[in-house]
């Protein structure tokens, strides 16, 4: 049965820094904190003692180190607060420093330019014909064009079957494999309109000029306008597997789940090397709206 309230579930990649204990005493308590975090407070503190006590600091003056105390303490309050991830602060300063030149900020696609700085962001080496990823780390992915069946107009019932179809799917999923889903906002996508207008032109028994002409400005409206300057909202799918195994054994049990049942995935589309490049292209688009070149990451 599907349930009222869900949480985040705790990590299993924890260790014993991790542990989060309640200070209390006197009617007071303080909210929960990891050890690890205790830790940074206390041994920061301890520095600030050998320094104010052992540097030159200790022929200084006491308003210097009072000034110093509270810097060091407004210092040591930032980073040791924990980020969304309930990691410390002081972690991210390694990331930060890495960003702060102006040629860390900047990534050129020429033709002409090293590949590398932009495969660092993209850690993808190749893509085949059959649209198979093979990132950087050794895994191997998949892309398909998803479509789910959740909207705020469901009905309690379907709601609960949606959750429960749902639960039941990703106690399938092997540890070996790992889904991301990529939402973007592109283009409409026409081919089935463009598909059936097609159609509709091959089977015209008589070559009227009025009809040609009508059929041409349903084409133009659809691919420059419909299919050019309104956007709507897409979700994609990435399997990504330790192995190609792996990788395999994942895709049936999707497959699997969007033949066995439509309540998760309404509609699946594998998607091939060329469609797969334009969905990343989507994602690595630079300010000039110019596409990167993803043959780059090669």
């Amino acid at each position: 049965m599907a349930k009222d309230h869900y949480k985040v579930p705790v990590s299993i990649d924890r260790s014993f820094l991790d542990h989060e204990i309640v200070l209390a005493g006197g009617g007071w308590q303080a909210p929960p904190m990891p050890i690890k975090q205790l830790l940074f407070y206390g041994g920061s503190v301890l520095v600030l003692l050998w320094v104010l006590t052992n540097t030159f600091l200790k022929q200084a003056g006491i308003g210097l180190d009072i000034l110093v105390a509270l810097w060091w303490l407004a210092a040591t309050a930032f980073f040791g607060s924990l980020t969304k991830t309930k990691e410390l602060r002081f972690r991210t300063v390694p990331a930060l420093l890495a960003y702060l030149p102006r040629t860390a900020r900047n990534v050129f696609t020429r033709k002409g330019s090293n590949p590398s700085d932009f495969h660092s962001i993209v850690r993808i080496d190749d893509i085949d014909e059959s649209g198979v990823i093979a990132f950087g780390d050794g895994t191997f992915g998949q892309a398909y064009l998803v479509v789910g069946s959740a909207s705020v107009l469901l009905f309690d019932e379907d709601r609960a079957d949606i959750l429960d179809r749902c639960d039941a799917f990703w106690r399938k999923i092997e540890t070996t494999c790992e889904l991301i889903f990529v939402t973007t906002k592109e283009s409409q996508r026409i081919y089935h309109q463009v598909a059936n207008l097609e159609r509709r032109n091959r089977a015209l028994e008589y070559r009227d000029p009025d009809l040609v002409e009508l059929l041409d400005e349903q084409y133009d409206l659809l691919t420059n306008w419909v299919g050019g300057k309104f956007s709507s909202i897409h979700q994609y799918l990435i399997l990504k597997g330790d192995t190609r195994d792996a990788l395999k054994r994942a895709h049936n049990i999707l497959q699997a789940e969007y033949a066995g049942s439509p309540l998760m995935i309404k509609e699946l589309t594998l998607l091939d090397r060329g469609d797969t490049e334009r969905m990343l292209r989507v994602l690595y688009t630079g300010v000039d709206d110019d596409p990167m070149a993803l043959s780059a990451a090669k």
